[in-house]
């Protein structure tokens, strides 16, 4: 029993020393557990540990690997590709412990290796029934390859995953419901040229790229059915063939190929120095085109219009003159004169045929005071019989009993008799 723990003790020392190896333009997959730091009692300590991984002495792992914990497993997991000419580097892994706040702390040595297969083709797909910690299942990757080393791709006797990466991060949404994968994306890479089953099937998918975004259900192809046994659920819309002169690894950094690798400084990255930019530097704007599209082009088209309407009249203006049509307009205005001239002359022998008493010309009666003892208003063109009269006549002619603007003279007016005879009739 004790020379049994001590070969798997020699074991566990071998393979910290050898540490891990990778392959350069294939995925790698790294688990990180309690194990990890050879804690083994009890298996459900998985969620009670928390872990942050970067480079030895920095604070952050290299652009070309990413860390993500999985709740399915309750593991952690370091993937990625490394990039050509990639030297061995040195990764620190802590864990830390939720209920006894206890720090674990790993070192791997990452041994890379170049791959002698170079991957020169490779199968863009997108698949929307997976998480990224579903692609970490051996067995789920083994059935995707056997489906191209068997079906689509007999040729690709060496394929393998040259990407992974979770849909999310390649610019789609989250699903609505919290339970629905959010969906992978991948490349299949191999040294062999596409096949002629590849060829066709890209050139089946090729109408559905105009359609966004996608829909799931529009279409089904020929080779749909062998997914579907797989319980692989294919984006037909992200379906691309690359090859070499297109390949192109797409990891976080923006920066070159050479960038990515760890250890290498090249002398534009060592000399660059932040410089305050010059004004004339600074790019200035032309606006030359806006003006050009806002004010010359519709004053061009509005004096063509013009020209056209103008050559227009002047080649139909013979075609333009109807004396019809203006001896009938002139008949219009000649119509409503003779009817206003009519109307105008009947008012006028009406106000002749009745004449009022007591109106001028201009149609306001004159009245005076009477000077007898009982005199009352009465009117100029009315004259007393005599001189002496001291009342009028008949306050009202027949003439005046139609006229609605004269009125009734009022009552005279009797004084108090304690002021003599003195007395003022108005």
């Amino acid at each position: 029993m004790k020379m049994f723990i001590w070969i798997i003790t020699i074991i566990w020392g071998l393979q910290d020393a050898l540490g891990e190896s990778i392959l350069t333009s294939k995925v790698f997959v790294i688990p990180i557990g309690p194990e990890l730091f050879g804690v083994t009692e009890d298996s459900s300590q998985g969620t009670d540990f928390s872990y942050q991984a970067s480079l030895l002495n920095s604070p952050d792992l290299p652009p070309w690997i990413h860390y993500t914990y999985s709740g399915k497993h309750h593991q952690g997991f370091l993937y990625g590709v490394a990039p050509k000419n990639q030297g061995n580097f040195t990764l620190q892994i802590v864990g830390l412990s939720k209920k006894t706040y206890n720090t674990n702390y790993k070192v791997l040595d990452m041994n890379v290796q170049q791959n002698e297969n170079s991957t020169k083709y490779e199968v863009y797909l997108k698949i929307d029934n997976l998480r990224i910690d579903d692609a970490f299942n051996k067995t789920t990757v083994e059935t995707l390859l056997d489906l191209f080393r068997k079906e689509l791709w007999l040729e690709a006797k060496d394929v393998c995953i040259t990407y992974l990466a979770s849909a999310v991060e390649e610019g789609a949404r989250l699903p609505l419901d919290p339970n629905e994968p959010e969906g992978v994306v991948l490349k299949l890479g191999s040294s062999a040229p596409f096949s002629e089953v590849l060829m066709k099937l890209e050139e089946e998918v090729k109408p559905l790229k105009k359609k966004f975004p996608c829909p799931k259900d529009y279409k089904r192809t020929s080779k749909e059915v062998l997914f579907r046994k797989a319980h692989f659920y294919l984006d037909w819309c992200s379906f691309k063939l690359i090859s070499e002169n297109q390949s192109q690894h797409q990891e976080s950094a923006r920066r070159g190929s050479s960038m990515n690798v760890i250890g290498r400084q090249t002398p534009e990255h060592a000399e660059w120095r932040w410089a305050r930019p010059k004004k004339s530097d600074i790019p200035t704007r032309s606006y030359f085109k806006e003006i050009l599209t806002t004010v010359f082009i519709p004053t061009l088209l509005l004096f063509i219009l013009a020209l056209l309407l103008s050559t227009t009249f002047c080649l139909h203006h013979e075609k333009a003159v109807d004396p019809e049509s203006d001896k009938y307009f002139n008949e219009l205005f000649n119509l409503f004169k003779r009817n206003r001239d009519q109307s105008l002359n009947v008012m006028s022998d009406k106000r002749e045929s009745t004449p009022m008493e007591g109106v001028g010309n201009n149609g306001v009666q004159m009245v005076q005071y009477a000077a007898s003892e009982r005199g009352t208003l009465r009117s100029l063109s009315a004259q007393p019989s005599s001189p002496s009269d001291s009342l009028l006549r008949s306050p009202r002619t027949s003439t005046e009993r139609g006229n609605p603007y004269v009125r009734p003279n009022p009552p005279p007016y009797t004084g108090p008799t304690s002021l003599g005879t003195l007395r003022v009739d108005f």
